[in-house]
């Protein structure tokens, strides 16, 4: 049984291309995988001369991905969404070792058998963060190099919710509905395949646009697109640039139809926003979502060489201030302190969806994996159960919110694997085991102080306190021993 700081297993696979070995030459890596407390001089730094190795073909290598995660501003073009000037929504800690509970592999019985543990998810599953929060206490958190409390880390496909809250403030404010049409936002696209879709066809990835995902086969249209962006090498048929892609797109059957999940549906409404308000993506999620989280750094997109957003999966944000989106997600559209950030009828509608939305799912290759869920809003909801949402990034990312117990789990990880049904089934029956052993309500004791959040400014550390799993509701109802994730 593997524990919270065996090394991660090594890989000679690259994430989507051949592996290539770096040069010899390269700076010496410190080792990943070893989970540590939130504290920023207790992770060591490499050498920044790591940069000079990393470009866009090397920066998927098995040496240099975790690294890359964590720098794309340093590799691609991005467009930052910043904070805002708001105050810092408070996250306070308590000390609390999950590792010992036991997971559910019989209703997640994706998950690799040799697991049974908390701790062994996240010591065979490429960690490089994580964080368990209920009602804005940290119940857990932990980084592994190269991550930090202020680094951000790639979210891949978990940019498809952040994109996704977007659209829903533009439909709160008046600006847009769902039920407009695609080529009325965006003219562009009048001579593509989307003529006919509408805004909810994408966000419910219900259109009839031919699209495959098959990230490792030559040929797909998620390769072309990775092409058009350099995400992957470029041949003479390479779209320029994102937009100029989706303008090439073509459709294969009738929109509004079956659910088939397809990146390029968050990329269009990503230039739908941007039509829209006449601002590039970056500057609108900040204005009408990221501003408003309290999150305590900016966040980040890939950009194309020609400017355009790479928004299905390129948005990068620190652990704690995607948690935060989490927690808003979770209180209905709201912050803690009350501020409204999406209408709680949006929000309900990702957790109960429309009347066939089960039905589609079930009749898709996804509902074998996630029996009596759905696709909802850029948001997948994993079983029968309509109180848990998450998003899912390949390579390992996942956003968890559980509405019921106000519990949000985040995983941040370099997975050489682009897919992972065992790892997804893994975290998720991890979070569950979380939000099931955790009471629902946090004693009144009083909470430790909240450190800044600065990349300066180091943590307090909190060092894994060996709690038992039936210790953990004597430790959260009570006073929290003083720390920080």
């Amino acid at each position: 049984m593997a524990d919270g700081n065996t090394t991660r297993p090594s890989s000679t696979e690259a994430t989507s291309e051949a592996a290539v070995e770096p040069p010899a030459e390269s700076p010496p890596l410190p080792r990943a995988g070893d989970l540590t407390s939130a504290s920023e001089d207790s992770i060591v730094d490499p050498s920044e001369a790591i940069l000079e190795h990393i470009d866009l073909d090397s920066w998927k290598w098995p040496k240099y991905f975790a690294f890359s995660l964590t720098r794309m501003e340093e590799i691609f073009p991005t467009g930052g969404i910043p904070r805002g000037i708001g105050p810092v929504r408070d996250l306070v800690t308590e000390e609390n070792d999950f590792r010992p509970l036991t997971i559910d592999r019989e209703k997640w019985s994706g998950a690799d058998e040799s697991w049974s543990t908390v701790g062994d998810v996240l010591a065979d599953t490429f960690t490089d963060a994580w964080l368990v929060s209920r009602n804005g206490v940290a119940l857990a958190e932990e980084y592994a190099w190269p991550m930090k409390p202020a680094r951000q880390h790639m979210l891949f496909s978990i940019s498809k919710s952040i994109v996704s809250a977007v659209i829903g403030a533009l439909t709160d404010a008046g600006h847009l509905s769902p039920e407009d049409l695609v080529t009325t936002r965006v003219p562009a696209l009048a001579k593509s395949g989307y003529t006919g879709a509408t805004i909810r066809d994408l966000l419910d990835m219900r259109s009839g646009i031919r699209f495959s995902e098959a990230y490792l086969e030559k040929g797909s249209e998620i390769r072309a697109l990775f092409e058009a962006v350099d995400f992957a090498p470029r041949t003479a048929t390479s779209a320029n640039g994102i937009k100029d892609f989706l303008m090439g797109l073509r459709r294969e059957r009738e929109h509004g139809g079956p659910f088939v999940y397809r990146s390029c549906e968050t990329d269009v409404l990503a230039w739908i926003c941007e039509a829209t308000v006449g601002q590039p993506f970056s500057v609108i999620a900040s204005e009408y979502v990221w501003s408003k989280i309290g999150a305590a750094h900016a966040a980040q997109v890939c950009q194309d060489r020609w400017g355009g957003s790479i928004a299905d999966g390129a948005i990068s944000t620190t652990l704690r201030d995607l948690t935060r989106f989490g927690e808003m997600i979770a209180r209905g559209g709201t912050t803690a302190d009350g501020e409204r950030v999406l209408s709680r009828a949006w929000i309900d509608d990702i957790f109960t969806g429309e009347a066939d939305s089960a039905q589609v799912f079930a009749d898709s290759p996804s509902g074998r994996s996630y029996p009596g869920g759905m696709y909802r809003s850029q948001f997948w909801v994993p079983s029968a159960s309509r109180d848990v949402v998450i998003g899912i990034g390949i390579h390992g990312q996942m956003l968890y919110i559980d509405r019921a117990t106000q519990t949000v789990g985040v995983k941040l990880s370099s997975d050489p694997q682009p897919v992972s049904l065992a790892h997804q089934h893994g975290t998720l029956a991890m979070f569950e085991a979380i939000a099931e052993a955790v009471p629902e309500k946090n004693g009144s004791g009083p909470h430790p102080p909240v450190a800044s959040e600065s990349a300066e400014a180091p943590h307090p550390s909190t060092a894994p306190g060996g709690v038992s799993a039936a210790a953990v509701s004597t430790l959260v109802g009570g006073s929290p021993a003083a720390g920080y994730f």
